[in-house]
């Protein structure tokens, strides 16, 4: 008689068995349990679900992710503090400024005045992680042409160079055909946190710059590249992830193609950036007669070209040798006309380029796809006599009927030879087994195994091979059995765990000495 527990609270059984892989579902966590045991395992699953050591168990350690900076394992407070760490990362945006700025006569810079001012006014000076617009302090006599930096990641790109473009054309402004940029300076009493004003010592102002003729540093723009210009300027602002918005991963918008320049396709490629061509109407991009538009790979070896040859009817359109692998992955791949494989060996291989055949182009292979398969090859024809063209894989449905009937199911024409020889040779087609029952068991228990398992002195054939109920048979105590598909059959015998190892279960008891006979006819 079962115990009857008094104090549930402390006498609850432990579970019998413990479960952590049953697949998440309504039905499988909330409409099938039954017992408080399968509720605890249902949470063992999902908790080996959100456990990142899936293949592990539910109840292992964290990993140490040794990939990754400071190889430390990660708990809830973990992932509370990198996150709110990575909300906090700083990061740069640039602020259009649209408001017009006139460059003074012979200067090649400008104090900012009211209404010309940045956006924020507050001032991150110098190398600094305070939230702002970015500014370096002046490194001379404020109102004065100067050179200072908030150092970037090259000294071609500090952090306080702003974007110059025309405040009429908004296209860049060139220099001795270099592009004209500034960097934000402020005046004594801006110190990093204070607001930019108009009023003394808290002033900011552009100092015009290029880069260069050696590409490798920033360089003052002579007076006359500049003064009088009306100008529209482009600021860099800190702030921290978090403080995104959506158009902040918008770029480009303020550069234009310079109207007075040198329009390279570098140029053109470089200004376009991610801005749509149209929404409205479709373009075409015409090759001249005889020309080609080649896209070729870093080394200038042809990754892709198309020669035009329309007049002539040889326009072509090549995959070069210098792409390494050429992969299609559309849904549906469609060629109109037919194809050469190979067409550079020596023997190469023709598909539909006659109508339903597949061949090579010497003639030592043909398959003929116009609804039935032929095989033809060099022989047949170099013979002569054969009126066919070639020898048919079927000719009737019957004959793939008779087919599975000789040959126990589908099996491959290398195997049909290789039964038609034994049977032809008088050789037993397939495995035969005797063994004899070494331990009595009782109905749908598996006999066999390993060896013959715990049951027989010898191991069954493999009777996973063709259909188990047509192509195996087995008698016990000289008496032929009839085979079931699973128990629901309800004859003899039927498919035990393993049939690779030999295994069945019966449907009546055996006993000690009882003879088993399997023949396997595939």
């Amino acid at each position: 008689m079962a115990r009857t527990f008094i104090r549930q609270e402390t006498q609850i059984r432990n579970s019998d068995a413990y479960v952590d892989n049953t697949t998440p579902s309504l039905a499988n966590f909330e409409t099938n349990p039954t017992e408080i045991e399968t509720d605890l395992n249902n949470i063992r699953s999902q908790l080996h679900n959100l456990h990142k050591n899936q293949a592990g168990n539910w109840y292992d350690d964290l990993l140490t992710p040794s990939t990754f900076e400071g190889g430390a394992q990660r708990g809830v407070d973990d992932l509370n503090q990198d996150l709110h760490d990575f909300e906090k990362k700083r990061v740069l945006r640039p602020v259009h400024n649209l408001v017009d700025v006139t460059v003074g006569a012979g200067d090649n810079f400008v104090i900012l005045g009211s209404g010309e001012l940045p956006t924020p006014l507050t001032a991150a000076v110098g190398a600094v992680t305070t939230k702002g617009t970015v500014v370096a302090a002046h490194g001379g006599t404020f109102g004065t042409h100067a050179l200072s930096e908030v150092a970037g990641t090259t000294a071609i790109s500090p952090k306080n160079l702003l974007t110059i473009v025309d405040g009429a054309t908004r296209d860049p402004i060139l220099s001795g055909g270099r592009v004209v940029y500034g960097l934000l300076q402020g005046e004594s009493g801006l110190t990093d946190g204070v607001s930019i004003t108009i009023a003394t010592t808290t002033r900011a102002q552009i100092s015009f710059v290029r880069i260069n003729a050696a590409g490798n540093d920033l360089e003052a723009v002579p007076f006359a590249d500049i003064e009088n210009a009306v100008i529209n300027y482009s600021t860099r602002e800190r702030i921290a992830l978090e403080d995104f918005n959506e158009s902040d991963f918008l770029t480009g918008a303020i550069v234009d193609v310079p109207a007075g320049s040198t329009v390279t396709r570098q140029v053109a490629y470089d200004n376009q950036g991610a801005t749509v061509v149209t929404t409205t109407v479709n373009h075409t991009l015409d090759v001249g007669s005889g020309n080609s538009w080649e896209l070729g790979d870093f080394a200038s070896a042809t990754a892709f070209k198309l020669t035009e040859g329309s007049g002539g009817g040889t326009t072509t359109l090549e995959v070069g040798t210098a792409v390494d692998t050429f992969d299609v992955n559309a849904v549906v791949n469609d060629f109109n006309a037919g194809m050469t494989v190979r067409s550079g060996g020596s023997n190469p291989i023709e598909i539909g380029v006659t109508d339903g055949l597949l061949r090579t182009t010497s003639g030592d292979l043909e398959v003929r796809g116009t609804g039935e398969l032929i095989l033809n090859d060099g022989n047949m024809i170099a013979e002569g006599s054969w009126a066919g063209p070639g020898v048919k894989v079927s000719d009737t449905t019957t004959e793939v009927s008779d087919y599975e009937s000789a040959f126990g199911g589908e099996v491959s024409l290398m195997r049909a030879i290789v039964l038609a020889a034994q049977a032809g040779a008088g050789l037993s087609i397939g495995s035969r087994v005797f063994a004899n029952v070494t331990q009595a068991e009782n109905e749908d228990v598996d006999i066999g195994g390993t060896s013959g398992g715990a049951n027989l002195d010898a191991q069954l054939p493999d009777l996973s091979s063709g259909t188990f109920v047509d192509n195996h048979k087995l008698f016990w105590n000289g008496l032929f059995k009839r085979p079931g598909a699973n128990a629901a059959a309800n004859n003899d015998y039927y498919p035990g765990t393993s049939l690779a190892l030999g295994q069945i279960k019966l449907e009546f008891k055996a006993k000690v000495g009882d003879v088993v006979y399997v023949e396997t006819l595939v």
